[in-house]
């Protein structure tokens, strides 16, 4: 006769769930073996997987998740290029069955306000505001205010922000600043003036740009930056040894160190007239802005969709991703920039102000300015808020 546990009751099964980043060369076969999965079962699995995604697609940092039983047999197997969507196979009373998931995604409005007690970074950072979102309001704000000398104890600032979430809490981004406000009127030098600058985004298609309240643009007309991450690991020179030439010659671009696959943006409006391969730079883009200024992108893993020879962008778009092509000893992105034909320190050039709001952009800047003010206010009376689906 069989014997039973005490009481009727039979134990349940146990479900082991293994998640993790998908790492550089590792594969959906070196995953599930890993696990020591047979290869009668993971091959079932991928055959439904690829009828709903093109593996060739996937990519090192892509989220992933693995059900199985303790006789390591696939449960489920998801996979997430990105936070908002999941590719799924999982074992049902008819075998295994492929979908996608689109998880629903709803915007949170937050509002924080504080005093510099000692720099902005962590002033901000201690009121709740996220490491990405301080680099950002501090970009928008970098044709007005140094942050590294500006600052005393004392100033104030206000930020306004949106951020997307999927409905079961995930963060699909860090966040946009829809609004800010610096204050200056701390500090030991009793001489200095209070200075207020306020800043307010404008949509221009899916990208945004930032004006003071009379429409005049805080921007310049390149980004500082190409990208995100700012670590910088090799500065413009004359004279730099070069690590893999092992001898001393001109770097005259700025290296950022930056994971494999970080996505690189164009620094301002442009057309491609170059994007190829190129010698020591590997993969690498080129984009005229102007008469007068041409930007480079080199060591590129990849182009973004639609990035060719003769194409135009705008100002923040993905143009490519860092890799480590060409004379490279690890993922970067070589930056260059030109003026009149000359490589120039893109870190020290003053740059071109960007245009004001015309009179017709500015009626519809009214609102949105008025939607900005009564948020500044309310930090003025809460220091931080938090609204759900609309900003006030």
């Amino acid at each position: 006769m069989p014997h039973h546990r005490a009481g009727g009751k039979k134990e349940p099964a146990k479900i082991i769930l293994y998640g993790n980043t998908l790492t550089s060369g590792e594969t959906l076969i070196s995953i599930f073996t890993r696990r020591g999965v047979t290869a009668d079962n993971y091959y079932r699995v991928i055959h439904e997987f690829k009828k709903i995604y093109n593996v060739k697609k996937m990519q090192a940092g892509h989220y992933y998740e693995v059900a199985v039983s303790t006789e390591n047999k696939i449960l489920e197997f998801s996979y997430s290029p990105e936070v908002q969507t999941k590719y799924r196979v999982k074992l049902t009373t008819s075998g295994y069955k492929a979908e996608e998931v689109t998880l629903k995604i709803h915007k949170t409005y937050f509002g924080y306000s504080g005093i510099i007690k000692n720099n902005l970074y962590y002033s901000m950072l201690s009121e709740g505001v996220n490491p990405t979102l301080i680099m950002n309001f501090a970009d928008i704000f970098e044709s007005r205010i140094d942050f590294l000398t500006d600052p005393r104890p004392g100033d104030r600032f206000f930020i306004v922000y949106e951020q997307s979430f999927t409905d079961l809490g995930q963060e699909v981004n860090k966040g946009t600043v829809l609004a800010g406000k610096y204050i200056m009127s701390g500090g030991s030098f009793r001489q200095r003036k209070n200075k207020e600058f306020i800043a307010f985004a404008f949509p221009f298609g899916n990208l945004l740009s930032y004006y003071a309240p009379d429409g005049e643009s805080l921007s310049t007309q390149f980004l500082r930056a190409p990208l995100t991450y700012r670590r910088i690991s090799s500065y413009f020179s004359n004279r730099r040894f070069h690590p893999i030439l092992k001898y001393f010659r001109a770097h005259q671009g700025i290296d950022y160190a930056a994971p494999r696959g970080t996505p690189v943006s164009a620094v301002g409006d442009g057309k491609v007239v170059f994007a190829g391969r190129d010698g020591g730079f590997g993969k690498i883009i080129k984009i005229k802005h102007n008469s007068t200024y041409e930007s480079w992108y080199g060591h590129l893993s990849r182009y973004a969709t639609g990035i060719k020879q003769g194409a135009y962008v705008k100002k923040g778009q993905d143009v490519g991703y860092v890799g480590s092509t060409g004379l490279s000893t690890g993922p970067h992105l070589d930056f260059r920039f030109k003026k009149y034909g000359q490589f120039v320190n893109f870190l020290t050039i003053k740059l071109p102000p960007a245009a004001n709001l015309t009179k017709k952009q500015m009626k519809e800047f009214l609102p949105l300015k008025k939607q900005y003010f009564s948020c500044i206010a309310e930090l003025m009376m809460h220091s931080k808020f938090k609204h759900e689906n609309a900003l006030n």
